[in-house]
């Protein structure tokens, strides 16, 4: 009796291990450029796919956040480096990351230094355990990715 509880000890448990492993392989979060923050995407085949009340809507909420405090503008500049990369992917740049769709269509912006800018201050703000929000600098990135998204023809 004792081998028989172990061997369905076993099965199970094993059943177990294989479901929790399929369940984290199909959770792991990948990037849909048709999302932005959950909200599914319309393409417009007239903006390069962009959809531009989508990004309208997100720049409206970025805008708000700005006026919640250090939280706030930290939550905004991380929403509007997240927007601006969006629309570079739907604008078609080549690259795995932010970093080397700037790189590689940094032609495309008026200020490409003020947009690293604002990509780095974002890295550094998720990245560090501390960092200062300095209302100003923030707000200031903030508005350079703006400009950014503007750069490649959608309007905020």
């Amino acid at each position: 009796m004792s081998y028989i509880s172990l061997i369905v000890a076993v099965v199970v448990i094993s059943l177990l291990i294989y479901f929790f492993m399929k369940s984290k392989a199909t959770d792991k979060r990948t990037f849909n450029p048709n999302k932005v923050n959950g909200i599914k995407s319309e393409k417009n085949s007239t903006n390069g796919g962009v959809d531009g009340e989508l990004v309208k809507n997100k720049w409206n909420e970025i805008s708000a956040m700005q006026n919640s405090g250090a939280a706030g503008l930290k939550n905004a500049l991380i929403e509007a480096d997240k927007l601006l990369d969006y629309v570079m992917i739907q604008k078609g740049f080549s690259g795995e990351t932010m970093g080397e769709r700037l790189k590689s269509g940094g032609s495309a912006f008026n200020n490409v230094n003020a947009v690293w800018t604002a990509h780095k201050l974002r890295n550094q703000m998720a990245h560090e355990i501390q960092h200062d929000v300095v209302a100003p600098q923030f707000k200031q990135a903030i508005a350079d990715l703006g400009q950014a998204i503007r750069d490649l023809g959608v309007s905020l």
